[in-house]
């Protein structure tokens, strides 16, 4: 499953002005944990799209005032009621697994999500926001928040599939 983002990424102002819509906008200014809100009224099942070391996207280092070296880039589709809600691409400097987190290095098959909630390790420094073009041809929207632990960045893209 891919998602392309067919807009810059938007500020929080930028948002407000291009969206009206306000169950998306409640879903993409959630600060909560993506998972708990989509078990709290549907069963949720985390699947693996891809969990490897690789080369992210150069706009990605960029973002993450990193250099182009290898990174774990891990992606997943979050599922509610087996309709699946959300996709998710994190981007995981190798430093960061390392140094910032070491549990980063084996999540498995637990949502992401369960350590930046659980631990106040992550620091969030800033969300943005686009508009997405799905495999299937539908326009939806996203999210990417930046984290800090301990000082070392983290990124964790999240497109909202079916709301």
């Amino acid at each position: 499953m891919q998602a392309k983002r067919i807009n810059k990424w938007l500020n929080s102002l930028e948002l407000k002005s291009s969206l009206k819509d306000q169950n998306i906008l409640d879903w993409l200014n959630e600060e909560g944990s993506i998972t708990a809100k989509i078990s709290a009224d549907s069963n949720f099942k985390l699947e693996i799209l891809s969990d490897d070391i690789g080369i992210a996207e150069d706009e990605e280092y960029l973002m993450l005032d990193i250099a182009s070296d290898e990174v774990r880039i891990r992606e997943v589709v979050l599922y509610g009621d087996l309709v699946p809600r959300v996709f998710a691409r994190s981007i995981i400097p190798n430093l960061t697994a390392a140094k910032g987190y070491p549990g980063l290095g084996t999540i498995g098959s637990k949502p992401l999500g369960d350590l930046l909630f659980q631990s106040d390790l992550f620091i969030k420094t800033h969300r943005e926001f686009a508009k997405f073009l799905t495999s299937s041809e539908e326009l939806v929207w996203g999210r990417r928040t930046h984290y800090h632990v301990r000082g070392y960045p983290l990124s964790v893209m999240e497109v909202f599939l079916s709301l």
